[in-house]
């Protein structure tokens, strides 16, 4: 089974103020710690999935980038999981996390991908406390004409997506502190 590791980190972080995927926690940017956590699990290519702006701003020599084609118009992650998928023919799965999860493990990863190995699932996605994490699972390839519908109808919201899609979710403690994202910079400034 070959699978992808990719890490979103094309958004605009509107909420934060500037791009929060660089801010540092532990000695690494953000988008580092889920970088990390697929390449532990030794997923291969490691890919950062990003826009024009952004792409020199990336420092590592062991990820392949893919800069999303209309980063002029921000598009959403729905677009940005087409369009990784979309670059690479080898891949069976993709295993999608946001920039914005400092807290994430080398543990959730591995048990995320226990759950895909033998599944006929179209998506393996974990639920937190009730919530479906659309942006911290894994998407099998043969989800593209599904991703194709959405876009083609100017949808860019991953849960109408799943609605279409064979989904396993996996459920997760409501206090599991992998799914912690970072939102606004007051947030990360006092809280952690």
């Amino acid at each position: 089974m070959k699978m992808a590791g990719v890490v979103l980190a094309g958004g605009r972080s509107s909420r934060f103020g500037k791009p929060k995927m660089f801010e540092i926690h532990n000695g690494k940017a953000f988008y580092e710690h889920s970088l990390d956590a697929l390449k532990f699990n030794q997923l291969s290519p490691l890919v950062i999935s990003t826009n024009e702006e952004l792409v020199q701003q990336f420092q590592r020599e062991d990820v392949r980038l893919i800069v999303e084609k209309e980063s002029a118009s921000y598009q959403g992650p729905l677009y940005a999981i087409h369009n990784v998928m979309s670059s690479m023919d080898s891949a069976e799965w993709f295993f999608i996390l946001s920039c914005d999860i400092p807290f994430v493990t080398n543990e959730f990863v591995s048990e995320m991908i226990s759950f895909a190995q033998d599944s006929e699932a179209d998506a393996v996605v974990p639920v937190q406390g009730g919530r479906i994490q659309p942006l911290m699972a894994l998407y099998h390839k043969r989800t593209m004409p599904s991703f194709e519908k959405m876009l083609a109808a100017d949808e860019h919201k991953l849960a109408h997506l799943l609605n279409e899609l064979h989904v396993l979710t996996i459920p997760f403690s409501e206090d599991d502190a992998a799914f912690i994202n970072i939102n606004h910079a007051k947030d990360w400034n006092t809280d952690y």
